[in-house]
């Protein structure tokens, strides 16, 4: 196996759409990339053959379920792999989309650097731990919504966000509520439609203050106008939109549960007896990074902190709770983090994104702002040909 001096670095085993996931995005890389790329795997665990010049192959330890062997195997690249080389480690929903994506070598500041991830560390705690915090948030979400949809009796609530008018409408109002000072007449529109039947708000997104309902599309989608409905809501439920805060309280007036808290950061402490004096830190993202011979003592702590928690019910299965604790025990929770163009965290819930159509390379509008990724980071609804974004994806297959 002939290597360069940079090399990109895949780790899979298990399950084969996994691996199927791994060969979509090596195609992609192999065309965009001139560099070295290779498979770290453990091919007795595979369902299907991995298929790429590039393998090595690495036997885990027999009692980790898939999930904890591909963690394993990550966290010990700076054992598995040659030394004296550059290493980008890419995990295999990364899809390459520019022939610039080499360039992400020359963002490495030792010992490692990463990109940052698309949440705070408060809101990546309930992912990161078993402190029920996520289920509470769901339960009193889905009470929320069960008790609303009695009211406003349309089958178009509880959204479904799958649905492509829901999505325009959520995604409209999130840019006229990001960016107001560009959102003017939109804003007046609004104003203007407590005194009109109905009026064009923006994006082929009407208001009817009348018949409370937003109208989305040429088929004229309706979705009820919550906040018209406010009234008849407390009245035969108890909830009630609560003005000052802007959200939905529950008949005690107490907030409803949010998905999000600091169990991560007492976690770490009570683990690792590490001091995050930042709770909502800006943590990284596990999926990238840039590592060579001067990362092996932090890489070889992450692995080890990672251990630790694979015997502790407490702590989910995951590499990116222990990564906090080992930034934080390096003293490197100001060290720069990759631009966000080499991992750019595509999430098909987050109304603040838009895909430019047809635009040559990618283009994304996020809060109001343009940007061309290298990478795309596809972490979930990989394959979802209703997604835009992965329409426009797919288009690069004519390549």
């Amino acid at each position: 196996m002939n290597f360069t001096d940079k090399i990109f670095v895949f780790v899979v085993c298990g399950e084969k759409k996994h691996i199927d996931t791994l060969h979509f995005s090596l195609r992609y890389l192999n065309y965009f990339s001139s560099l070295t790329n290779i498979v770290i795997t453990d091919s007795t665990r595979n369902e299907v053959p991995v298929l790429h010049k590039n393998v090595i192959d690495i036997k885990t330890p027999v009692h980790f379920n898939n999930h904890q062997a591909s963690i394993w195997l990550k966290t010990s690249l700076h054992n598995i792999l040659p030394k004296g080389h550059l290493y980008c480690y890419l995990d295999s929903d990364i899809i390459a989309v520019s022939h610039n994506c080499d360039e992400i070598f020359n963002h490495f500041q030792p010992p490692v650097i990463f990109a940052a991830d698309h949440c705070r560390m408060q809101q990546f705690s309930p992912y990161a731990l078993n402190c029920n915090c996520s289920k509470q948030f769901l339960s009193d979400k889905s009470k929320l919504e069960s008790n609303i949809s009695k009211v406003v009796n349309l089958n178009t609530y509880p959204p479904d966000y799958t649905n492509p008018n829901i999505r325009q409408l959520f995604s409209t109002l999130q840019q006229i509520k990001d960016n107001p000072l560009n959102n003017i007449l939109p804003l007046i529109k609004f104003l203007l439609s407590f005194f009109k039947t109905k009026v064009h708000i923006k994006n082929q997104v009407f208001l009817h203050q009348k018949k409370k309902l937003w109208y989305i599309g040429k088929e004229r989608f309706p979705y009820p106008f919550l906040f018209a409905y406010r009234k008849a809501i407390n009245k035969n439920t108890g909830y009630k939109f609560n003005l000052h805060y802007l959200e939905w309280v529950n008949p005690e007036e107490s907030k409803l549960a949010k998905n999000s808290c600091n169990h991560l950061t007492q976690a770490i402490k009570s683990k690792f007896n590490l001091e995050i004096t930042n709770p909502n830190w800006q943590h990284w993202n596990g999926g990238v990074f840039l590592f060579n011979d001067e990362s092996h003592e932090f890489i070889e702590t992450w692995h080890r902190f990672t251990m630790q928690i694979f015997k502790d019910k407490y702590w989910k299965t995951r590499d990116q709770g222990t990564l906090i604790a080992v930034a934080w025990k390096f003293g490197l929770q100001n060290h720069p983090v990759l631009p966000e163009e080499f991992n750019f965290i595509a999430d098909y819930y987050k109304w603040n994104i838009q895909v430019k159509p047809h635009s040559n390379p990618i283009e994304i509008i996020k809060n109001n702002k343009s940007l061309k990724p290298y990478f795309f980071h596809i972490y979930h609804e990989f394959g979802n040909k209703k997604w835009d974004l992965w329409q426009e994806i797919t288009k690069l297959q004519t390549m």
